[in-house]
């Protein structure tokens, strides 16, 4: 009994991933069947798998009693109320932001990658901007591509049209969301896996953008025109030019403040 207690203590729905295989690794033999179903409880109950009425079922009470059922306080919305949520083409990322004392200038964090055809992408994020020159509390967003072990040598994505978007909560109970949008085409490649903005917002202009509990929430969108180019098979050889976007505000890659120009139709490079 005291041991089923002991390992009760143990706040499962806040470990780590590879912290919760060790502790189930390190515990095997003392770990009773019913703890770790409690364990497991726990961490889907956090996730929403199935929502909380997964965990509160009368047949699991009963069977993990005494050991009591952990069941999540209601999530705060982190999304603009009126938001649709993410289409198949959109990919949200949305981060806890207090100030820019929380980060270091070059700081990055990243959303979970989303397959769309054979493209992988996930947003990429600088809080305080990237290290590369730009002013201190820039927001720098890009979106990145994600190389997979089964992909070409020579991979690429020509001419993807995409959408980053930071989303604005409504300022009143009258008022809507509303966003500040940028787009830009740009092939994806092994040696440029991002494209974005090193100033998508200027600095300080992120509390503009903060929801009540102190979230930001971006979304990264490719445009339907161009969903047959992120297929492997039908992806054409191109150098892919970078295209200011209807603000005339030119995007870049993360590594570098150098912005790529659009060339002329005969100064594109042999196709590698």
């Amino acid at each position: 009994a005291k041991l089923a207690l002991l390992w009760h203590r143990v706040r499962w729905a806040h470990l780590s991933s590879a912290s919760f295989a060790q502790a189930v690794a390190r515990g095997r033999g003392l770990l009773s069947p019913q703890v770790a179903l409690h364990a497991l409880t726990a961490r889907t109950a956090r996730l929403d798998l199935g929502g909380t009425e997964a965990a509160s079922g009368t047949e699991l009470r009963t069977f993990l009693q005494p050991l009591p059922i952990v069941i999540p306080t209601p999530r705060r919305p982190i999304l603009p109320p009126g938001v649709p949520p993410p289409s198949s083409t959109e990919i949200d990322f949305c981060f806890h932001y207090m100030n820019e004392e929380h980060y270091h200038c070059g700081d990055a964090i990243r959303s979970q990658p989303k397959r769309i055809g054979d493209a992988v992408l996930r947003v990429l994020i600088f809080p305080t901007g990237t290290d590369t020159g730009v002013a201190r509390g820039s927001l720098s967003v890009f979106l990145e591509a994600v190389p997979q072990p089964h992909w070409p040598r020579d991979w690429e994505f020509a001419n993807i049209r995409y959408a980053i978007t930071c989303i604005r909560w409504p300022s009143g109970s009258s008022d809507t969301w509303n966003g500040k949008r940028k787009c830009d085409t740009w092939t994806f490649k092994a040696n440029r896996l991002d494209r974005g903005w090193h100033d998508f917002l200027s600095p300080g202009e992120i509390n503009r953008y903060l929801g009540p509990d102190h979230f930001v929430c971006i979304r990264g969108s490719l445009e339907a025109e161009c969903l047959g180019r992120t297929f492997l098979l039908t992806s054409q050889s191109t150098d892919g030019g970078g295209y200011p976007g209807p603000t005339g505000e030119a995007a870049g890659s993360s590594a570098s403040r150098r912005s790529w120009v659009p060339r002329g139709p005969g100064s594109l490079p042999p196709a590698a």
